[in-house]
């Protein structure tokens, strides 16, 4: 067995186990695991002495990392993230906004939402005064419709 080959599947091992792990530990959304699958790959062919040169490890780590990556990385975040679906500005639905002006019965006028203003309808039958309170009850298109809240809400 050759010197380098016995000595390079461990080192391929442990940046495996790193880049796993890292995975674990910060928030990159299934990237480095893939490398990490190519890292614990060329460690795998190494120690069966199946790629007993750098460029030939190298090859099955770029392989298997590239190739895991494109085709696994979407199913997977799919799976793991199909609880949470991405609703976009439907999901201001029930959020506190102000109003910024008045907005008569029914009217158009402004509101603040999370620090941005917003096109609002009011859906009262009654004057929104200015810094009013108001819920978004539904989103129609970049217009919130609100309704002012209760008193002690």
């Amino acid at each position: 067995m050759d010197v380098a080959m016995a000595m390079g599947w461990w080192i391929w091992l442990v940046l495996g186990l790193l880049l796993v792990a890292g995975e674990m530990l910060m928030p990159t959304d299934f990237f480095l695991m893939f490398f990490g699958v190519g890292a614990l790959a060329a460690s795998v062919t190494t120690a069966a002495g199946l790629t007993p040169g750098a460029v030939s490890q190298s090859v099955v780590f770029v392989l298997v990392a590239v190739v895991s990556l494109l085709t696994l990385r979407g199913r997977l975040r799919n799976l793991l993230h199909r609880d949470t679906p991405d609703r976009g500005v439907d999901s201001l639905v029930g959020e506190i906004a102000t109003t910024v002006e008045e907005i008569p019965a029914m009217g158009m006028g402004k509101v603040m939402l999370r620090g941005s203003p917003w096109n609002a309808r009011n859906a009262d039958a009654a004057l929104l005064g200015k810094a009013a309170r108001v819920r978004v009850e539904k989103v129609e298109g970049i217009t919130l419709v609100v309704r002012e809240l209760e008193p002690g809400i």
